[in-house]
């Protein structure tokens, strides 16, 4: 604490050298700065104006596109309404929550999800080395926004979940 205020001393000192150093000398007075006489220019009287009818005939001149807007003019075809077909999604989206060796630790989550008002199924696979694998998934959701905040919610209790595209059935 006492070099901060040291410093701060220091810096104070020195701000006050260069201070003085900007002052005049004692003996010599202060400078008044020239300032010119500034000329004052009598008002000079308005000018008539020129009729109107010149007036108009100028801007004509000047302004030909009042002339061109009209002969530029471009028809538009006219367009179709845009109407969408019909859903052709052939697939629908399911969330997988996790995958677990022990088949109590894959309950235990399916019932956390169920918890948060999703519909969540365990399913079993068997791998080709004979290990047994329990999938935790959510769904199937039919909209992608459904699959969203299905998502959202899993995210909210802190699991990561993967989205897959699994073929509609019937």
């Amino acid at each position: 604490m006492k070099w901060i205020a040291s410093l701060a001393l220091v810096g104070c000192f020195i701000g006050f050298i260069v201070y003085l150093n900007t002052l005049p000398e004692t003996g010599q007075p202060a400078k008044p700065e020239k300032t010119q006489a500034r000329e004052t220019a009598a008002p000079q009287p308005k000018q008539a104006t020129p009729p109107e009818s010149s007036g108009q005939q100028q801007t004509a001149k000047e302004f030909r596109f009042y002339d061109m807007l009209p002969e530029s003019e471009v028809a538009t075809p006219e367009v179709n309404e845009y109407t969408p077909g019909p859903n052709m999604q052939d697939f629908d989206y399911i969330v997988q929550a996790g995958s677990f060796r022990n088949q109590q630790d894959a309950e235990r989550l399916r019932a956390e999800i169920a918890f948060q008002g999703l519909r969540a199924h365990v399913q079993t696979v068997e791998q080709n080395n004979g290990s047994v694998w329990y999938r935790v998934n959510a769904g199937p959701f039919k909209s992608r926004s459904n699959m969203n905040s299905a998502v959202d919610k899993l995210v909210s209790i802190d699991i990561q979940p993967l989205v897959r595209k699994i073929a509609k059935e019937g």
